[in-house]
């Protein structure tokens, strides 16, 4: 028996050890585990800036300034995991496809979101391509890098079924382990001619952590303005929906690269 004990014991020690979930030191346990069984995380976030999701990455404090430097009229925070793409994510061939795919911003016209006010699936973007400066509106093609830089800025042209006209800042950097994007309003939104978000004030940090077939999806969107926004439960349902269709939007990009 004692043998035989010891037998077991050998070939308990002999199995390898159970490897840890790749995301596991930047979220926490149990919001991964809502992650793994398929859920899309959100939260609003306070008029304080307080950010209650954001993954442990070296970019974390630079994100949560940006909440944080002043009162917010509406935010909210989106996690979800991208999965089951046919190649790793994280080789060299995978960071660069993500990089291009997060600059293929003529591939966001036409993409949809779930809207709130009208209870129904509408189209998000009428039309969308790069730019050549935030001053000049003439259309040039979508970036395309054959290797991985340390970052650029490029501007965008929308537009927008709600926010209606706009051109953005999109900043974009690789940060070894994740790819950073800033984007930021350039023009004026108006409602009814009114001026309701001034330039720099509507603003999306888009956090991407790839692990091998697997991608960490952060999202985080806010509005600061003076005016009145209504009913901010369905407000931060909007910009929630929002992040939700570029992220649908990405993983589309990023599976049909990867397909032979």
């Amino acid at each position: 028996m004692r043998l035989l004990l010891v037998a077991i014991q050998t070939m308990i020690l002999a199995l390898p050890a159970m490897a840890a979930d790749p995301f596991s030191p930047a979220v926490a346990a149990s919001v991964l585990a809502r992650l793994r069984a398929g859920e899309t995380v959100t939260a609003s976030v306070r008029a304080d800036g307080l950010l209650t999701q954001l993954p442990s990455i070296g970019s974390r404090e630079e994100i949560s300034a940006d909440f944080t430097r002043g009162r917010l009229a509406v935010g909210v925070e989106v996690l979800r995991i991208l999965g089951g793409f046919p190649r790793p994510v994280d080789a060299p061939a995978g960071l660069l496809g993500l990089y291009n795919a997060l600059h293929a911003v003529s591939t966001m016209k036409g993409i949809t979101y779930w809207s709130v006010t009208h209870n129904e699936e509408r189209v998000l973007f009428s039309q969308s391509f790069a730019v050549q400066s935030a001053k000049s509106a003439t259309r040039i093609p979508d970036p395309l890098y054959s290797e991985l830089p340390a970052g650029d800025v490029l501007f965008t042209y929308q537009e927008d079924q709600t926010f209606g006209r706009n051109t953005y800042r999109e900043s974009f950097s690789f940060r070894g382990d994740h790819v950073l994007a800033r984007i930021e309003n350039l023009s004026t939104i108006s409602f009814a001619l009114i001026p309701l978000v001034r330039p720099g004030n509507f603003v999306s940090w888009v956090v991407l952590a790839p692990a091998g077939a697997d991608l960490l999806f952060y999202g985080a969107s806010y509005i600061r303005t003076s005016f009145p926004i209504g009913d901010r439960r369905s407000r931060e349902e909007s910009l929630a929906n929002r992040l939700l269709a570029m992220a649908r939007w990405l993983e589309s990009r990023l599976s049909a690269a990867a397909s032979p």
